[in-house]
């Protein structure tokens, strides 16, 4: 009977790594998602800032963990390849992340977009 406990703290243990590794995976998958797609606007024919700001704060955004308060961007995205913004996110702790957005695709209506981090 006195070999079923280390069993158990085994197991256990081998759960919490994975549970951990899986934590882990969703974060690099997360932090390395840098290509958004979104759909023109019709009345501007850009992609519209606040749309970018919307989708860059998603992308910002770790599991568990609260993103930007905001995002502010410098312009609306033209559906032209190689088009691109400037955009500052905004961190509770008080530091800014500065960022471009540029076009990689444009297929229709739809506008594919990178986001590149700045130097600080």
């Amino acid at each position: 009977m006195s070999g079923h406990p280390p069993r158990r703290a085994l197991l256990l243990g081998l759960l919490t790594a994975l549970a951990a590794a899986g934590v882990l995976a969703l974060t690099a998958a997360r932090l390395r998602d840098r290509d958004a797609t979104s759909e023109v606007d019709g009345g501007t024919h850009t992609v519209l800032r606040t749309e970018i700001a919307r989708t860059l704060s998603g992308q910002l955004t770790l599991p568990f963990r609260n993103g930007p308060d905001a995002v502010h961007c410098s312009g609306d995205l033209r559906p032209v390849r190689y088009d691109a913004v400037r955009c500052t996110a905004h961190f509770p702790i008080g530091l800014n992340r500065h960022l471009t957005v540029e076009v990689t695709r444009v297929r229709h209506n739809l506008v594919t977009y990178r986001r590149h981090s700045l130097p600080r």
